[in-house]
């Protein structure tokens, strides 16, 4: 096996594309402009057997005031929940034991690199289906569970219907003869405001997200991103979402509750979900389930839960950093003298 910096965007991105486990979070210009307007130097890494490429890892890199992090995917900032490893398309077709064998060869040249890097804190997040890790628990690094929900549009519409709760069906009965007007745009605007809006309160314990980010991002993949608006029959917004259509049906972003007379967040996420099934998704996600604040809107919807796995490692000056941030640097008192909102 060997560790190479891979440079040719096409070759990355036909990778991607191929690999069942291969996301838009992974497309080379999401991963560029990510490692941009987060502040890291974006480290594309493809691990080869002999001449084959049997994996990709986007890697992200920092150096601040002698504490090196790397990460992948950055912290919260760039409002990604998992990125990682991207194995090869064959890769769910091999036996267990070529499985293992090939994983245990990727953790190994990795963490050649990663000790060669010596960041003082290393964080790996995998997507959701590639839940076997003990390669790299075996090489010293600590496991963390995350969960995120997921709804099988393989099912029949009545099925996925059904098992929504009772008071979220009467809901949304009642918002779909209220009369709504459903609008798909590129414009972000309207979202962003809302979710700055948001984002900015001394009380979040999230790092900033810049417009310019967003603007470049649907600009990169105008097919694969979209914002959608849910207006009553008076032209007022009752509800905002931001998606990503690319493999599967993902709830990107959402904005907080808009105080109307009708429940536009949940008449909204049934119409994409009708949407979805309409279009030929095998599943709809609906990030989020690691957060408590949200998990009584969510759960409502009985979507199954998904398990994605994250392996970290750190060093005393890591965790000692990572102590600070949590403890110190983040409280809302000391966020608003040093941490800007939201341009």
């Amino acid at each position: 096996m060997a560790l190479e910096l891979v440079k040719d965007r096409e070759l990355w991105d036909s990778f991607v594309d191929a690999s069942p486990y291969g996301l838009l979070f992974h497309k080379w210009d999401y991963i560029a402009i990510t490692g941009e307007h987060a502040g890291y130097r974006l480290l594309p890494y493809g691990v080869y057997r002999g001449e084959e490429l049997v994996c990709l890892a986007p890697l992200y890199l920092r150096n601040t005031r002698g504490i090196k992090t790397l990460f992948s995917p950055p912290p919260m900032q760039a409002v990604i929940p998992y990125q990682g490893l991207i194995p090869a398309r064959g890769f769910d077709t091999l036996k267990q034991g070529k499985k293992e064998a090939v994983m245990d060869l990727i953790a190994d040249d990795l963490s050649r690199e990663i000790d060669a890097i010596s960041p003082h804190y290393l964080s790996l997040v995998l997507v959701p289906g590639l839940v076997d890790v003990r390669q790299f628990l075996w090489r010293g690094y600590t496991p963390k569970v995350h969960y995120t929900y997921m709804i099988d549009l393989s099912q029949p519409t009545g099925a996925i219907w059904s098992s929504f709760h009772y008071k979220l069906r009467n809901k949304i009965r009642k918002a779909e003869e209220a009369g709504m007007d459903l609008v798909r745009s590129a414009d972000i605007s309207v979202l962003y405001t809302s979710i700055a809006r948001r984002f900015s309160q001394p009380d979040m314990n999230i790092p900033m997200v810049s417009r310019r980010y967003f603007e470049a991002l649907f600009r990169a993949y105008p097919d694969h991103l979209a914002a959608y608006y849910l207006y009553d029959r008076e032209g007022a917004l009752t509800g905002s979402v931001a998606t990503q259509e690319y493999k599967r049906f993902l709830l990107w972003m959402g904005t907080p509750r808009i105080e109307s007379g009708h429940a536009g967040n949940e008449y909204l996420q049934w119409l994409l979900v009708q949407r979805a099934k309409a279009d030929g998704y095998p599943s709809f996600e609906n990030i989020g389930a690691n957060t408590p604040d949200l998990n009584f809107f969510k759960s409502r919807f009985c979507s199954g839960l998904s398990v994605y796995m994250e392996v970290c490692r750190k060093n005393m000056v890591g965790a000692l950093a990572e102590w600070a941030y949590g403890s110190v640097v983040n409280k809302p008192w000391l966020k608003r003298r040093v941490v800007s909102y939201i341009d």
